[in-house]
């Protein structure tokens, strides 16, 4: 049952390793003599590990089911930050011990010891115009119901025989396999309800017309500035309540030679926008078995998904259904444009024409931006994405003697994303981009991995009080990357949305939807590595790893390698002292590595000039070379591989019969030779104007992470374990440019993903958001004009803060009563500031709540304000009320560079109720069925502290920049619903 479960896993996280022989529903304390499983597989005794890592089992994963496993993680592991993108199926960030590398700072993901991609389809970016939605990644379509545990390998010496694939850490995944003995069948299945809140304050007390005044109507303005009067709340009519089913089925069995696992399960979710799905498949099947005596070992594995999904929300206004009644000027009925009624046939061409009230007699749009319909967008500008994942390996073991073994493994993974956005004709004109038959938006993403490694590991008795593991081995792994991006508005026939419908022999104007880029890459990586851990007695370790990267995406520059090293050292002061027996284990540990991250893919085909590269990109027939070049004639410039340099000391502690387990490490970081690319318009430094890939710049994080859990209770009558994780990280950009380089101090390199916003400075954090602030004199104090309106920055973009938490804490509590279980997970962000495009918008169109509070009270007050310079009373303060659409006016807009950011920044700080449970478990044992369990449970129940708009912790994509800024994304929801897992 669950209330022996985590006790184990609390107790597990503590000593840092990934348990290979662990059972999810086993409630044995591990003793720390034993045999675990770390890096590459490789087996090593836990007490010897010099690193800090935290694992937690499959039972943890799917006591309260979320469709992508990462998201259950959240709260439950310290110093690993999550953030969701938008809904179900969607991909996930995850960053451990914080930012460190502007290219990718996600993990490695590895399953069975053997290292896979996470691909995904192109991201979107923060941007008002996004066309496509996040397409989900491979870790989304994983079942959780196979997952045995996953281990974090947070810090570089824990991941550091993974070499430049573990540069940002590791995160083993072990999967399921069957057991000797009895055949067993488990099913579980569990049916939510998802409803949407924290929705954005609108107002429905002002209307955006004038009723007493001639030839005002409702619709005739696209703002609603208008009269006192009351208006429907048509939001709240046009979302739903979604639902997520999630069935899982699986099958094992075997004997003392032959041991199998398969499953299959499904995943269906109707969202709580309207015409919204999403449907996954998957496969899974494990085979494990012994030959020649139990000498030779066979592990085979195989996973695969099928993921489709219809109207995954979209971030930015262009394509948000919601956005469109955000807007919608109060008073406008928007029942006659209801889901029977968003189009009429237009007589002149025969085509469904879009019914919109912002849609005039000639066809124009009123706004810029313009809305549409809500369900014309959901049906006529409808956007699919399809995901296929296939993942197999197979390992094999051979026992030479005692204490030396072989193993020969190798896996194959395979992803491909296929998204699809269809504009139909009578769209709105910016959308269709001069098409008049429609509009065809397509991303494909292929991208296949091939690893194989062979491996010598021993353990050798050299004497009774010194011990020795070794590995020795070597790995190749190849990439392989196929883009195809199609834009395109000239479509032969109206609405026929194929690509043999495409036409692109035309004239083009600018401006126009017409691309077709395709580009395939290949990178190999070859390794040789080795890793040694020396024993004193069971109580002093050293621990020492070395491995050289061969990597292709060095070609051109002149080297072809480089190799990285981890040392590491412990202490088991519980054998080396006597201490207090209420001491059951204490260890102190140490470690350094350097790891780090080679360059993307081809990029090297910017050492020359672009007119002579010989790799280039093609689009619609046109050739497209590199933008840009790296700097040859400075050496400190060269392109090279990033370097991660990394310290970390720690202690784990184990107390009163082991009931309380205590961890905490202290690490500090610091990332190198960041890719970086900027134009530079002069000489600067001796280099030529042009726009360059400069590898220069150091990333430094430093932090605490810690973890206690205490079994308070732990009779079978009663039970209670709490478990607290806790961190704490400082991210600074200690350098850009060498000194040696006359560069701008305050020059500003744009995050990718992150739009106009994000932005990195030396002396800065990575992430902070950047934008236009109040203008405020030498003192601090806002400036306003004669009239009271404030006056906004211009020129160059300022700071305005920066989204990532300075702290993060999870509390975890689970309880048995008997046969009851109840579980709670409260989790907190502390700290950090996040900027709201959406509350920016509304109110300008003065759709929101506070721009109708405003005008209830008879103005906004600014406080700290003067009159500006050149204003009759220049220099004294301003101590009246500003009218309250002159004042929203200038700070609230839309479009980028309009408006005052610096009025739209929140705190990010949230304290949440992450999920719960409450369970029972039957004991049935009868011929056929063992026992069967019934929970309620609930996920993102609510915030008991937020104070910014939206979840700070939803992202607009995958990328390095897009946290912080919330674009018209998609509102949380919570999650209600009933589970039920039986085992026959």
């Amino acid at each position: 049952m669950r209330k022996t479960v985590i006790p184990v896993l609390l107790a597990f996280s503590l000593f840092g390793y990934a348990q290979n022989t662990k059972t999810a529903d086993s409630a044995k304390t591990t003793d720390i003599q034993e045999v675990v499983v770390t890096s590459l597989g490789i087996k090593r005794q836990a007490r010897s590990l010099t690193y800090s890592s935290q694992q937690i089992g499959g039972d943890e994963l799917t006591e309260v089911k979320t469709p992508n496993l990462l998201n259950s993680i959240n709260g439950k592991v310290s110093n690993v930050q999550i953030n969701r993108t938008n809904g179900v199926g969607s991909s996930v960030r995850v960053v451990m011990r914080g930012n460190k590398s502007v290219s990718n700072s996600q993990p490695l993901y590895v399953i069975d010891g053997i290292p896979i991609i996470n691909e995904a389809g192109k991201a979107p970016e923060i941007s008002q115009y996004s066309s496509m939605p996040d397409p989900g990644d491979v870790l989304s379509s994983i079942n959780p119901d196979d997952i045995e545990s996953i281990n974090f390998l947070k810090g570089a010496s824990a991941s550091a025989l993974y070499g430049s694939a573990g540069g940002n850490g590791a995160i083993l995944i072990t999967t399921k396999k069957g057991r000797a003995g009895r055949s067993t069948i488990s099913y579980s299945t569990s049916l939510t309800v998802d409803n949407a809140y924290s929705l954005p304050k609108l107002q429905h007390s002002y209307l955006s017309y004038d009723p007493a005044v001639p030839n005002e109507t409702p619709g005739s303005s696209i703002y609603s500035w208008g009269a006192k009067g009351s208006s429907k709340d048509y939001l709240k009519d046009f979302l739903q309540n979604g639902t997520t089913w999630v069935n899982s089925l699986s099958f094992q069995s075997g004997n003392e030679k032959s041991t199998n696992y398969f499953s299959i399960g499904n995943t269906t979710n109707k969202g709580v926008v309207p015409m919204s799905y999403f449907d996954q498949y998957n496969v899974s099947f494990r085979n494990s078995s012994k030959y020649l005596d139990d000498k030779l070992t066979l592990d085979a594995n195989f996973i695969g998904s099928l993921q489709n999904s219809k109207n995954r929300q979209t971030p930015g206004a262009s394509f948000s259904p919601l956005v469109s009644l955000y807007w919608l000027p109060r008073g406008v009925d928007f029942d006659q444009y209801g889901p029977d009624n968003y189009s009429y046939l237009n007589k002149t061409r025969l085509l469904p024409a879009q019914n919109w009230w912002e849609i005039g007699p000639d066809g124009t749009f009123k706004g810029n931006p313009a809305t549409q319909n809500p369900y014309w967008i959901l049906n006529r500008n409808q956007v699919t994405v399809s995901n296929k994942n296939a993942y197999s390996s197979i390992a094999l073991s051979y026992q030479i003697n005692p204490w030396l073994s072989a193993r020969v493994r190798g896996n194959y993974s395979w992803n491909i994303s296929d998204s699809q956005r269809d504009i139909s004709a009578y769209s709105d004109p910016a959308l269709l981009a001069n098409g008049l038959n429609g509009r065809l938006l397509k991303n494909v993403y292929e991208n296949s991995s091939t690893y194989g490694d062979a491996l010598l590991i021993g353990n050798p008795k050299l004497t009774d009080d010194i011990s020795l593991d070794f590995t020795v081995g070597g790995s190749i792994n190849t990439t392989r990357n196929k883009v195809t991006q199609i834009d395109n508005s000239y479509l032969a026939n109206p609405n026929l949305f194929t690509l043999n419908n495409l036409q692109w022999a035309v004239n083009r104007a600018p401006g126009d939807g017409y691309h077709n880029i395709y580009w395939n890459m290949k990178k190999q990586v070859q390794s040789f590595f080795a890793s040694a851990s020396v024993g004193y007695k069971n109580m002093f370790y050293v621990d020492m790893t070395f491995r050289n990267d061969w990597d292709s995406t060095l070609a051109l520059t002149g080297r072809k390698g480089f190799d990285y090293e981890s040392v590491g050292a412990n202490a088991i002061l519980s054998s080396v002292f006597k201490l207090p027996e209420v001491i059951d284990f204490w260890k102190v540990r140490a470690s350094y590595a350097t790891v780090g991250l080679g360059l993307p893919s081809n990029i090297s085909n910017a050492m020359v000039e672009y007119y002579k590269a010989y790799s280039y990109g093609v689009d619609a027939g046109t050739i497209v070379y590199p933008k840009s070049s790296f700097v040859t004639s400075i050496q400190e410039l060269s392109p090279k591989p990033e370097l991660n340099k990394t310290f970390e000391a720690g202690t784990e502690l184990r107390l009163f019969k082991n009931r309380l387990s205590f961890d905490i490490t202290y690490y500090n970081s610091n990332a190198t030779n960041q890719l970086l690319e900027t134009a530079i318009s002069s000489n600067l430094g001796g280099i030529p104007s042009g726009s360059y890939y400069i590898n220069a710049g150091k990333i430094q994080n430093t932090g605490l992470e810690s973890s206690l859990s205490y079994k308070i209770f732990s009779s079978e009558k009663f039970g209670w374990t709490a478990m607290v994780n806790g961190s704490a990280n400082k991210n600074k950009i200690v350098e850009l440019f060498p000194t040696s380089i006359s560069v701008p101090q305050d020059q500003l390199f744009s995050l990718t993903g992150g739009g106009n916003y994000t932005k990195m400075k030396l002396g800065g954090s990575f992430g902070d958001i950047y934008g236009i602030k109040f203008q405020r004199d030498d003192q601090g104090r806002v400036l306003v004009d004669a009239n009271g309106v404030p006056l906004a920055t211009t020129g160059s973009l300022g700071y305005l803060g920066n989204p990532n938490p300075k702290f993060i804490i999870g509390f975890n509590n689970a309880f048995n009563i008997g046969k009851l279980g109840i579980s709670f997970l409260v989790d907190g962000k502390f700290g950090g500031k996040v900027l709201s495009l959406t509350e920016k918008a509304n109110d300008l169109y003065g759709v929101s709540k506070a721009s109708a509070d405003a005008r209830d009270v008879g103005g906004v007050s600014i406080p700290n304000a003067v009159y500006a310079p050149g204003t009759p009373q220049a220099g004294t303060a301003y101590n009246g009320k500003t009218d309250a659409r002159a004042y929203y006016s200038a700070t609230g807009g839309v479009n980028n560079g309009t408006g005052i950011d610096e009025a739209y920044m929140y705190s990010a700080t949230t304290v949440r109720l992450r999920q719960a449970s409450i369970s029972y478990t039957f004991d049935v044992d009868s011929k056929y069925m063992r026992n069967a369990t019934v929970s309620l449970i609930g996920t993102n129940l609510f915030f008991f502290y937020k104070k910014a708009p939206f979840d700070p912790e939803q992202v607009s994509g995958n990328t390095p920049g897009g946290v912080g800024v919330d674009s018209f994304g998609l509102p949380v929801t919570r999650s209600i619903g009933l589970s039920l897992k039986a085992n026959f």
